[in-house]
This record gives structure tokens, sequence and C-alpha cells, in this order.
């Protein structure tokens, strides 16, 4: 797989449908949708609210992701998430169409939901891509390309020799995704690879990082020192 393309990828799939008022009250799917969700039942789908179907705490990240798609200064409609559902927890790509009436109201949403999972993680839930966007498409970066990952609000960012990529995985899922071997958390804002790590300032209570290919200075935090020099072998 080109993993430049992966839209490409995904326009030859069938997507998950599901159509829904800007109350997110649920009016049409597919079978495709029902498919991705196959542990929820089917009448649990209609007459339902969408926002009902996750927990309390998923409920407004979904709010806020679907009011970024439908913002138009925001060029890209789709964002990433990892959702769980019972026991299944999957990555999906949503990208949302925003419907008029025909007097050009948007009173409708149509959503279509990809199933990118097996394109990143494995049956574990290891991340073995890192989905970014790139243009006006998502490009996977191999975690060894990666120098370090910063928060970025919600989301972050992706820093590799060639390159910083936005992402719409928050760094805590990002955290539990990457390799333990390869990758630790020195702050609460940066993750860095320790295969990339070329340099460590040490000053009167400061510890700072420098990675190859990045001119940048990440502080480590002083709850994070002794682990993460016992990490690289320096304790």
């Amino acid at each position: 797989m080109d993993h430049k393309n992966l839209l490409e990828q995904l326009e030859r799939l069938d997507p998950g449908i599901v159509l829904f008022d800007n109350d997110f009250n649920i009016t049409f799917i597919n079978h495709a949708l029902m498919v991705i969700f196959s542990d929820v039942p089917r009448d649990e789908f209609f007459g339902r609210n969408l926002l009902e179907l996750h927990g309390l705490k998923p409920r407004e990240k979904l709010r806020e992701v679907f009011s970024l798609m439908k913002d138009s200064t925001r060029s890209i409609p789709f964002s990433i998430k990892r959702m769980r559902s019972g026991r299944q927890e999957r990555f999906l790509l949503l990208k949302l169409m925003p419907l008029l009436d025909m007097n050009l109201r948007d009173s409708l949403n149509c959503c279509l939901v990809y199933d990118i999972t097996p394109f990143i993680a494995t049956a574990q839930h290891d991340l073995i891509k890192i989905p970014v966007s790139s243009g006006n498409g998502i490009r996977l970066i191999d975690p060894a390309e990666v120098l370090y990952f910063k928060a970025e609000n919600v989301y972050s960012k992706v820093v590799t020799a060639k390159g910083e990529f936005f992402c719409d995985l928050p760094l805590g899922v990002l955290e539990e995704g990457v390799p333990r071997n390869c990758f630790f958390r020195i702050h609460r804002s940066f993750i860095v690879n320790l295969d990339k790590v070329s340099k460590i300032d040490r000053e009167p209570g400061a510890l700072t990082v420098c990675l190859e290919g990045s001119e940048a200075r990440l502080p480590v935090s002083r709850t994070r020192t002794r682990e993460f020099l016992g990490k690289i072998g320096l304790r």
C-alpha cells in the first residue's frame, strides 16, 4: 500500500454511513455501519441519539469533533478517533458532509465511517503507523521515523526529520500505542523517541533533551528525570 494515499485506498472500501440531525438524532444508517459496530444491537441504532451510543466522556469529544469538521475554515473535513464499543476498540476515520434542505439550511449531517484499524494498528492495538494530515490527504508515518510527539490541546504534533505534521490522536493515545521500549514521555507535553536522543544537557534544576535532526531542546520534568535517565542507561 502507498502510505501517502490512504484516502485513495479507503475510497475503494464500502464505508459505514450514518445520517443524523443537528441534535444527533439518527435517521438512517447503512449495512456497512452495522458491520463496523457489530456488537451494537440493530434496534439500538434507530430512535436513539448518536451520542447515547457512547460513554459520557466520548460524547463531549464527539461534539467537538463534529463541530470542528463543520467549521468552514478547516481545510480537511475528516477526523481520526480511537473509539471503544463494548469490548472492541477501533481507530475510525470520520468524514462529515453537512446536507442542506430546500431552503439551504444546514439541517442534516451525513458521516462516512471507515475502520482504519487494520492500516495502523495490530490486534493488540499497538500502533504500527501514525496517521497524520498531509496536504489534503492522510499520510502514515512509521513510528521509527518520529523524533518526538508534542501535545497540541486535545491533538498532537508529530515531528520527524522531514517536517512537522498534525495528528488527530491525543498524546495519551499515542503513548499507549507506540513501542514502550523506544518511546518515553519525558513531560506532560512531550514523548521522545529514545533512539533519536543525541544529547542531554544538565543544568541546575533542569534537564533538557536534544534529538537527531531537530534543533528543539525539550524539557524533562523532575518527576520523570530518574526513570528517563534509567531508560537511556545514565542513572
